[in-house]
């Protein structure tokens, strides 16, 4: 078994490599060194620039359990940090360290967990399948490439350790991201008719493309997920004051649910766009950055009744003061999830996981669930993770694993 400093000394190695979007092999490869010490079967699937997905299998023979986690992490801004973020440190009873939320820890907790059932000579009647990712944070490709690859094909259920800290996620919103560029002619700003103002025309086309989103989906929801999320998070356009712009961009980032679909929603830029491009002397044009779609798992199932049955004396054992419950509280009204100090609750959420492409011929309905270390500090500076609910993750997945295998 591996001792509390062998499990830090892991994840402070995984911390250690920047994967940003990209790099995934290196994480990879620290992992396949641990699972090759315990003798568990596994294999790099290497892809791209130094990219790689990661499959290991413990056991044999159904059900299948896949469990899963993504290699890659964020960008960070250094001077924002009060430590190293790819130096994993630890304060006040918490480890900080990009990717330490999400989702390291819980990789690390998945493959350790693996090993120490291997260690014990744990009888599995079934199969543990990791599924190892890269690029979930940008489009995906990993669990893309390992879905077609037949990686999920005789799967029964799926967890990804994506943090949620103490609760079970069975549905998550998809994703759509949208890049829209708009071309026009430079000029002097004191001749605008001599030119053609590429920012203008993009300010017009994202007003009238927002106001269709928002009339076409008002009142459209779903009664897990909530309603579709429309954001305009970035927008570049003229480079000095005297001047007529001749480009400009702005990228769009969309949450979605099955009943307005993704499709829908790309038809209304679509229309948009080649309607304004006609009525104008703008070319604008569109394309598609990421496309996920939204899955609920059944919030019913054997593997969701089994985590709340494990976790529920690990989430009540943490002692919590009224001061950390109610900070508690306001943290999960502000990330939209709901909060519990006593129960193991089940809930809908904004954000992505791979399952998307994992579950994209199976989206409803599956045995699925995102159960993982982590707290509110994903993508955010000075990202966090509470060392006991690192350990607690360890020992949980430990009994789900060998109890749903049983």
């Amino acid at each position: 078994m591996m001792d509390k400093k062998k499990k830090v000394d892991l994840l402070s190695e995984l911390i250690q490599m920047k994967s940003v979007n990209g790099d995934e092999k290196d994480v990879a490869k620290i992992l396949k060194r641990e699972l090759d010490d315990a003798g568990i079967a596994n294999e790099i699937l290497p892809f791209g620039d130094n990219r790689a997905n990661l499959v290991a299998t413990l056991g044999q023979g159904h059900p299948v359990l896949a469990i899963s986690g993504h290699m890659d992490v964020v960008e960070v801004d250094k001077e924002n940090w009060d430590t190293d973020p790819f130096k994993l440190v630890e304060k006040d009873g918490m480890f900080y360290g990009r990717g330490v939320t999400d989702m390291k820890a819980g990789l690390a907790a998945l493959v350790i967990a693996m090993i120490e059932l291997k260690e014990a000579g744990t009888q599995l009647n079934g199969t543990i399948k990791l599924l190892a990712t890269a690029g979930e944070e940008v489009g995906q490709p990993g669990a893309e490439k390992m879905t077609e690859q037949g990686y999920m094909k005789d799967v029964d259920a799926l967890m990804i350790a994506e943090p949620s800290g103490y609760r079970c996620v069975y549905a998550n919103k998809g994703e759509l991201n949208i890049t829209i560029d708009s071309k026009g002619q430079a000029a002097h700003s004191s001749m605008p008719k001599a030119g053609v103002n590429a920012v203008e025309h993009l300010l017009h086309v994202l007003n009238t493309i927002e106001n269709k989103v928002k009339q076409a989906t008002d009142g459209i929801e779903n009664e897990v997920l909530g309603d579709t999320v429309f954001n305009i998070d970035v927008i570049h356009g003229g480079n000095q004051i005297n001047a007529i712009p001749a480009s400009a961009q702005a990228q769009i980032n969309m949450r979605t649910i099955p009943e307005f679909t993704n499709d829908q929603l790309e038809s209304i830029f679509k229309e948009t766009i080649a309607d304004y491009n006609q009525d104008t002397d703008a070319q604008i044009d569109y394309t598609v950055t990421m496309n996920t779609i939204a899955i609920t798992g059944n919030k019913d199932s054997s593997l969701i009744r089994l985590i709340q049955k494990i976790g529920t004396p690990y989430l009540q054992n943490q002692g919590m003061s009224e001061e950390e419950i109610k900070q508690a509280k306001k943290s999960a009204e502000l990330t939209g999830m709901k909060f519990s100090a006593d129960e193991i609750l089940t809930m809908g959420v904004s954000g992505g996981t791979d399952g998307s492409k994992f579950l994209i011929n199976q989206p409803n309905g599956f045995d699925y669930t995102m159960f993982g270390p982590g707290n509110d500090t994903m993508h955010k500076d000075n990202e966090s993770l509470s060392k006991p609910m690192y350990f607690d993750y360890i020992e949980m997945y430990k009994q789900l694993f060998s109890q749903y295998l049983k």
